[in-house]
């Protein structure tokens, strides 16, 4: 066995041997991926514009992997970096600093960045909430999810987004500095960033290498996960599904960075979707959770009798109210009844007046969405068909993979305009490739660097979040 593949299996057996904790969020090469689909959903314009624009594609994946950077660099930062209090505090620091005039080449890095950061705190809220928790519910323990994913995708799709990261150390140490009230009053230094930006390049390299090591024991272990994260249709949460609230959550923060944002055109959007029938009545299900998520930080200290789960007389029906995390402010809000409802019946979520954002701003008008339940065993010849009940396999084995030929990347039916085309890449970047072999990144530290930023990241997300 050559050396590169001694080392390839030692990783995969390292990376499965890593104590278990509860593992939350997308992988890093998840989150540039998100995004590289978000952009295909932009309409024509200016922020279509510039998100196209290949001399900025590498800024807005480095500013989507740049909140697990912190974790990286065991620093503070990359928690609150997951967060509306910096997303606010970094459009205001642009805002401050760019005026209206965001024309510049470094208004336009930031821009960027700013959309990569917000795509990154989207996608966990909407994976976690949606996704992941199915996982647990189908596959049983998760734990490995966000290792196993990257794994299916770098051999299954081969993004091909692969960066040196960046980090604007000396701007983020303005913005953490501006706005300590916002985040929590933390003072990383420029070096500070230079060492996350250093790890999670190393941390890329490092999936790009030996993601393939790990695709078979990933899938075996969580088989529903492996053949729904990429499936664009009826998968909640799935990486293009994800990709969809993304891309309007864009549109919000393009009018934010620009001073001429409302409250009232901040709905993203929901699940499901207004109108969806056949929705569970199994409090137990996590099929009974609704989401509805928001363009700006709520603030979870007034949903108390403002945010309502309601049937069909309009009576409050008791539920829990939440954000998948603890954060006090959040994009999506999570609705899921205290008991079982009803067969064959529409209720609606309602986000009422009293709800206001993370600058004290209320919602000048309800915002609401309806769905049905499926019905009862007894009546489903006359009501619409249920999805089919996924069974696991009783030895669930991974399909096989023809090394010589790459998935193509059409992300299912949403994955936006025909004619968006995919983000060129970065031509100074080269690319590891994601169909295996001893290959490395252009980050520096060889193989032990690789394998020492995959294994710390792993244990900084999975005991952080």
């Amino acid at each position: 066995m050559r050396v590169c593949n001694v080392l390839q299996v030692a990783l995969a057996t390292s990376l499965a041997l890593v104590v278990p904790m509860r593992a939350s969020a997308n992988g890093i090469v998840s989150h540039m991926t998100i995004s590289d689909l978000a952009v295909r959903h932009l309409p024509p314009g200016e922020l279509r514009d510039l998100m196209t624009d290949p001399e900025l594609v590498r800024f807005y994946r480095a500013g989507s992997v740049f909140p697990d950077s912190g974790y990286a660099a065991d620093d503070a930062y990359g928690e609150i970096c997951h967060w509306e209090p910096f997303t606010t505090a970094y459009v205001r620091w642009i805002r401050e600093n760019f005026g209206d005039d965001l024309s510049s080449p470094e208004a336009r890095i930031h821009v960027a960045f700013l959309m990569g950061q917000a795509s990154h705190g989207m996608a966990d809220q909407v994976f976690d909430s949606l996704f992941m928790a199915r996982s647990e519910q189908y596959d049983g323990d998760a734990s490995n999810l966000d290792t196993g994913a990257e794994g299916w995708l770098v051999v299954e799709h081969d993004p091909m987004n692969q960066i040196e990261g960046y980090i604007d150390g000396t701007a983020m140490v303005d913005v953490f500095g501006d706005y300590p009230d916002l985040l929590e009053a933390h003072d990383p230094t420029a070096d500070t960033f230079e060492r996350g930006r250093v790890q999670i390049t190393r941390a890329i390299g490092a999936i790009y290498a030996f993601g393939w090591t790990w695709y078979d024991m990933y899938w075996v272990e969580m088989p529903w996960a492996a053949t729904h994260y990429y499936e664009a249709d009826n998968v909640p949460g799935s990486l293009p599904h994800i990709a969809t609230y993304v891309s309007r959550y864009w549109e919000v923060l393009w009018e934010r960075v620009h001073g001429r944002d409302t409250l009232a055109e901040s709905f993203v959007g929901t699940w499901p979707e207004d109108g969806a029938v056949n929705f569970e009545t199994d409090r137990d299900r996590i099929e009974s959770r609704a989401m509805i998520v928001f363009g700006h930080g709520m603030d979870r200290s007034s949903f108390s009798g403002n945010v309502r789960l309601l049937d069909p007389e309009g009576t409050a029906v008791p539920a829990e109210v939440r954000f998948i995390y603890g954060s006090p402010f959040a994009n999506a809000i999570l609705v899921r009844p205290n008991d079982d409802l009803a067969y064959d019946t529409e209720y609606t979520v309602e986000v009422g007046t009293g709800v206001r954002d993370i600058d004290g701003r209320a919602i000048p008008e309800p915002v609401s969405f309806s769905y049905r339940t499926r019905c009862a065993p007894e009546s489903l010849g006359d009501c619409p068909p249920l999805p089919e009940e996924w069974v696991r396999p009783e030895d669930p084995m991974p399909p096989p993979r023809d090394a010589g030929t790459r998935t193509p990347r059409d992300a299912g039916t949403d994955a936006g305009p025909a004619d968006a085309g995919a983000p060129e890449e970065d031509a100074g970047i080269p690319t590891a490739g994601g169909g295996g072999g001893c290959a490395t990144s252009n980050a520096r530290g060889g193989l032990a660097g690789l394998a020492f930023a995959a294994l710390w990241l792993l244990r900084r997300r999975r005991s952080t979040h």
